[in-house]
């Protein structure tokens, strides 16, 4: 093989490379600290993570959504409200629920992403101790967002 056709082959590898691990970065990572709790817990035991479809996302105007829950596991609600701690700073607190100085419910509205999007986080932890986390990113704002999950909850 001529050095000129090598150098063209890496040359298209590395584009192809940067170009889809820069895609998997814009879908999946948020920039916060929570995006650790899905990498670190989200393939254990004892936990159920969701992502949702384009079509999905399309269809309730979101961008991304993820969202996690996880039993039996006292270092995932430590690390969790860690997470939250730093990742509310600058955020809307729409509503916090405490227990024994830890959070046990929150709804969050994070600044907007650089493209305009609306940014939420939401947590908590039941009488079953099931840990949920979920995050979403989209043109829904907060009114929508409340709108939504009653619906859903009520079908």
């Amino acid at each position: 093989m001529r050095k000129s056709t090598k150098i063209l082959l890496f040359s298209v590898f590395t584009l192809f490379f940067c170009f889809s691990a820069e895609l998997r970065a814009e879908n999946l990572e948020t920039g916060l600290r929570i995006d650790e709790v899905f990498r670190r817990f989200g393939r254990a035991r004892s936990v159920t993570m969701v992502e949702l479809s384009q079509e999905m996302l399309e269809m309730y105007n979101m961008r991304l959504y993820k969202s996690i829950s996880i039993r039996n596991n006292p270092e995932a609600l430590q690390f969790i409200r860690e997470s939250l701690e730093e990742d509310r700073q600058g955020a809307r607190t729409i509503k916090e629920i405490t227990d024994e100085g830890g959070i046990i419910s929150a709804y969050y509205q994070l600044p907007a992403t650089d493209e305009g999007l609306n940014r939420f986080i939401l947590f908590n932890v039941n009488r079953q101790n099931l840990k949920t986390l979920v995050y979403i990113e989209g043109d829904l704002n907060s009114e929508d967002l409340i709108t939504l999950l009653f619906s859903l909850k009520q079908n």
